[in-house]
């Protein structure tokens, strides 16, 4: 006879998160403005018995906060984001073997997903030996929200667990370090007004050749950085995505700008980030008689976890039960919500959602049979560890496989 954990893997139905998972995309939620998705959210977790809270401190974009009390110690957190990114798409809807529509990958699905763990696990009479709490906010998607909410609410005291599995990327390998990011802009600025070139007094600096010898020198910075690999995620970058100087070809400019990432390693700060450009650029803008205007906007840390944390083997070990397949390590330069918990709440987190397409791309989709997987993957992974201690945490019949 199948063991109840058998059981809730047998119950869950990708169909049945797709289903979920596009009406939750039907519910317009840029960042920022996500009450209306998020209320829809958490009716669907009271629905299936949890207790839900809404932490209200951005009333425009509550976060979800759910729990199911469990016999055991630990709390294991899923958590994810409702809001998406404000880019046009084509109607939501369920396409052959396919959901698509903007927030259906990133990630309204893989939500779905923590759903259908939860509804197949009450259907088979499951109860987890833990508690499993399930958190949604809607300031993540950069620059709208930088995740302010869901770090209000956990210096409010309102998330508290043991370890997280943030619902999104690794799909196919185990990041187990994660880059912090910033996004620098840099200005050069002259005194006075822009005037026509002809009517400018000789020696007047100027600003575009300030940005250019910046460029320059972020070059260089750059290859410095590549010169020092990190395991499994590469190095650190700095990247330069914009430039701007001027508004008409003969008139002198006043000011020069550019603006782009620096990716760090999580034992690093954005302050000492941005220090470290200041240091590069001061002398740029003094050398030329310019004033430098930096800032230096901090999205994420970055973090670690040890590829041996309770966590991260139980989540490899779900893993290879419910694909036969290993997880191998890898390193995340996508910077999204683990290193929150992991230096705001303290609490360990990885990635693990179902493989998709698209995230802010024109065309986003997640594959239906994703979907199931990932919901597989979460039920098995809370099981092995609420569950740990036993000498193998899965169930009879995959012990056999």
């Amino acid at each position: 006879m199948p063991t109840p954990v058998q059981q809730a893997l047998n119950q869950i139905d990708g169909r049945r998160a797709a289903a979920l998972g596009l009406d939750l995309a039907r519910i317009d939620s840029p960042t920022g403005e996500t009450r209306a998705v998020a209320e829809r959210f958490a009716a669907e977790l009271r629905g299936l018995g949890l207790e839900v809270d809404l932490f209200r401190d951005f009333p425009a974009t509550p976060v979800v906060i759910a729990s199911l009390p469990g016999e055991g110690p630990r709390t294991l957190i899923f958590n994810g984001h409702l809001d998406t990114v404000p880019i046009p798409h084509a109607a939501p809807a369920i396409e052959g073997d396919r959901l698509t529509g903007r927030g259906t990958f990133d990630m309204k699905g893989p939500l779905a997903s923590v759903i259908e763990m939860l509804r197949a696990a009450s259907e088979a009479g499951l109860r987890f030996p833990g508690r499993i709490a399930v958190i949604a906010h809607g300031l993540h998607e950069a620059p709208g929200g930088r995740s302010e909410d869901l770090i209000a609410a956990i210096r409010a005291g309102r998330i508290a667990g043991d370890a997280v599995i943030v619902c999104e990327t690794g799909a196919a390998a185990l990041p187990v370090i994660q880059l912090g990011m910033g996004i620098f802009q840099a200005t050069f600025r002259r005194e006075g007004d822009a005037t026509h070139e002809l009517q400018t007094a000789l020696g007047t600096p100027h600003p575009a050749f300030a940005a250019a010898e910046a460029l320059l020198a972020l070059e260089a910075l750059g290859e410095r950085l590549a010169a020092v690999p990190l395991p499994y995620v590469g190095s650190e970058t700095v990247f330069t995505g914009q430039a701007h100087c001027g508004d008409f070809y003969n008139r002198f400019p006043v000011a020069a700008q550019i603006e782009g990432t620096r990716r760090y390693a999580p034992e690093r700060t954005a302050d000492e980030a941005a220090a470290e450009l200041r240091a590069l650029l001061d002398p740029i803008a003094a050398r030329r008689g310019l004033a430098l205007e930096l800032t230096f906007s901090k999205v994420r840390d970055g973090c670690r976890i040890d590829a041996e944390h309770p966590l991260a083997r139980a989540l490899r070990a779900a893993y290879a039960g419910v694909t036969g397949r290993q997880l191998p390590l890898c390193g995340n330069r996508v910077v999204a919500d683990a290193s929150i918990f992991a230096n705001d709440a303290g609490i360990p987190a990885v990635y693990h959602g179902p493989a998709g397409e698209g995230a802010h791309g024109d065309r986003e989709s997640v594959p239906i049979a994703e979907l199931e997987r990932a919901a597989r993957v979460y039920l098995l992974a809370a099981w092995n560890y609420l569950n740990e201690g036993t000498s193998d945490p899965r169930p009879e019949s995959m012990q056999r496989s």
